[in-house]
């Protein structure tokens, strides 16, 4: 009976340390992973705050067209809400208003109504041939990728990919 004992407490030492492990190697890999954009939005919150007197962050996001944009949205000293859209470099830093142009909700109720989506996987705002755009990546009825890209100041379709 000892031998037995002894025995299983053997193997429950050995699966509480692969668990042990096994998180610990998740945990490490996930900063890993999330590192770079830890590391872009750290970047990209003082340069809002240089740029764009931004005084409270509400949202950080980022898009690629043919460069990547980063997203910090917020409110300014003055308390008016504004997206500060920056340049992968941080060389280019453009300041909108958000009553400049159609809002997150707005864009999501316009590919959901046009386009009727299974899922929309991806919102964001960046820079596409030099305007402000919204980008929607969303899961069409066939279960393929599309993206949608809606310019900012009045909505209109600037670009659709679909089944990518």
């Amino acid at each position: 009976m000892k031998r037995s004992r002894n025995h299983t407490s053997h193997w429950f030492l050995i699966f509480v340390a692969a668990v042990i492990i096994l998180i610990g190697g998740t945990s490490i890999i996930y900063h890993e992973v999330r590192q770079p954009v830890d590391s872009a939005k750290s970047q990209s919150l003082k340069i809002a705050k240089k740029y764009g007197h931004l005084k409270k962050e509400t949202a950080f996001s980022w898009a690629s067209y043919d460069q990547t944009y980063y997203t910090v949205t917020g409110t300014n000293q003055q308390n008016t809400p504004i997206y500060v859209i920056i340049s992968n470099n941080g060389k280019k830093v453009r300041i909108f208003k958000q009553s400049a142009g159609i809002n997150r909700n707005d864009v999501l109720k316009q590919v959901w109504n046009n386009d009727n989506p299974k899922k929309v996987t991806t919102i964001s705002m960046g820079i596409f041939k030099k305007k402000p755009v919204w980008e929607v990546g969303y899961m069409n009825a066939s279960g393929q990728l599309c993206l949608k890209t809606l310019n900012f100041k009045n909505g209109e379709v600037v670009r659709h990919v679909n089944n990518i």
